[in-house]
């Protein structure tokens, strides 16, 4: 949760920072990157804990809210300052061309989400339990059982290991760097 929050605040500060002209949308929509990746761990972290998998699709949808705020004041920022950022600009640039890629990624996976919930709406033994037995029930799940996966299903399927491989365990990293480096005083 902390290097998800801690990565999409990267990307409004990036933003703030490069907001020369203090447009007050550009720095709106950077605080409302912030706020939603919070609201977004938060659906994803009790959809985990009460087996509610349909709270998924909400935390899903608050990433394409936030890369969808993301590439659109990048792209403001980039065809109104880029010039007068000294290098910089490369790092709007790569926010727009990553969402040009994961806009319709996230919009399909989204749509597969919607599908697999009309096919198996609430299915979880939990289901009909109080939302705080739930949560306690899930808390201690969390702590006690330890069920190591190797399963390709276990992981999303196809999408699921792209999205580690390709997403968590090398480009946020790598893009990470990237943005310290590009930012660090020389």
């Amino acid at each position: 949760m902390t290097v998800m929050v801690a990565w999409i605040y990267l990307f409004a500060y990036v933003l703030r920072l490069l907001n020369l002209n203090h447009v007050g949308w550009v720095t709106a929509l950077s605080w409302l990157m912030v706020a939603q990746v919070v609201i977004s761990q938060c659906f994803v972290w009790t959809a985990i804990l009460t087996e509610r998998l349909e709270l998924y699709f909400y935390e899903e949808s608050g990433w394409l809210l936030i890369f969808t705020a993301n590439a659109i004041a990048s792209a403001y920022l980039y065809l109104t300052v880029g010039g007068a950022l000294g290098g910089k600009e490369v790092l709007l640039l790569l926010s727009m061309l990553f969402g040009v890629a994961y806009l319709p990624f996230e919009s399909a996976h989204l749509a597969s989400l919607r599908a697999e919930m009309k096919r198996n709406p609430t299915s979880s033994a939990t289901a009909s339990m109080p939302i705080l037995m739930r949560l306690v029930t899930g808390l201690r799940r969390s702590m006690m059982v330890k069920n190591p996966r190797t399963d390709a299903a276990s992981w999303g399927g196809f999408v699921g290991i792209t999205w580690m491989i390709g997403y968590c365990a090398t480009l946020v990293p790598l893009w990470l760097y990237y943005i310290v480096t590009v930012l660090r005083p020389h």
